[in-house]
């Protein structure tokens, strides 16, 4: 061995080889996947032996790095459990995010029963607006690219499909005499509803002539609820009218993006350990 490998890349190692993805394990380590490569090839440099097979875009763990990732995963699990009796004795911590209005009622509101049950200890601020008074740890945001001077990291990826109140379907093509809903943003929302139909091999006919225009999204939603029309909606933003047959899909065709919603934490940030404890938490939410 030429030299002690860090307890970093050790790290990366361990979190490599539980999801053996150097995607998600960058993601769950806050970090670039750069990064995370840089780690795993310093630390096979250190120890003078390859520790995962590459096959295509997937990787393996070879025989030397099943037999250090076993040890290393009760070392950090001992690790984990100090770290945790010690947060049990020191003041609680208070996370502050801010997060757009949508977002935050329909999707992450919504789990936070299970964000309280995983982390009792840490106690919990969602903003909707900026505030120059608040220092915030972290913002989730919706856009397209990556944020400048920031690590950002995809939580969401919108995925829009065509629905209605199920009485509108119930009664055969009722909803041709209906309107169309969007919100208030006419240029970008009125390009999404062209996007999709570009995309939709299925579906017939055409849109209904009447057009409203609301002001937020989840008026169009309730107004769809109550059969004023139909709508193109991100169906991560109407998981429960979905579920309980308050929304139906009135055709098959889902249109991905072009909209993300990202985490943004700045360098500075991601060493906090509320930070990391709450990005861990999103990605976990997302996958499950």
């Amino acid at each position: 061995m030429s030299r002690s490998p860090s307890l970093t890349s050790l790290r990366a190692f361990s979190v490599v080889g539980q999801c053996l993805s150097f995607t998600q394990a960058a993601y769950r380590l806050g970090v670039t996947q750069s990064a995370v490569s840089r780690q795993i090839r310093q630390l096979e440099e250190a120890l003078d032996t390859p520790l995962f097979r590459r096959i295509g875009n997937a990787v393996a763990l070879t025989e030397a790095g099943a037999a250090l990732h076993e040890r290393l995963t009760d070392a950090f699990g001992q690790i984990d459990d100090a770290i945790r009796d010690a947060h049990a004795v020191v003041p609680r911590q208070k996370l502050t995010v801010l997060a757009p209005p949508t977002f935050s009622t329909r999707w992450l509101a919504r789990r936070m029963q299970d964000f309280r049950s995983r982390h009792e200890d840490l106690d919990l601020a969602i903003h909707t607006r900026p505030d120059e008074a608040v220092r915030f740890d972290c913002t989730i945001r919706y856009g397209c690219l990556p944020r400048d001077r920031h690590l950002s990291n995809p939580i969401l990826t919108e995925q829009h499909i065509l629905v209605c109140a199920p009485e509108l379907l119930d009664e055969g093509e009722a909803w041709r005499n209906t309107a169309v809903l969007h919100v208030l943003d006419g240029i970008s929302r009125m390009q999404t509803w062209e996007n999709w139909l570009q995309l939709s091999t299925e579906f017939a006919g055409v849109l209904p002539q009447n057009v409203m225009e609301l002001a937020t999204l989840d008026m169009v939603i309730e107004a769809a609820r109550a059969g004023a029309g139909i709508a193109l909606i991100d169906r991560n933003m109407i998981e429960c009218e979905l579920a309980t047959g308050q929304l139906v899909p009135i055709d098959p065709t889902t249109m991905t993006g072009p909209y993300t919603y990202w985490l943004d934490v700045t360098h500075d940030q991601i060493s906090r350990s509320r930070v990391a404890r709450f990005s861990r938490w999103l990605r976990q939410s997302v996958d499950g």
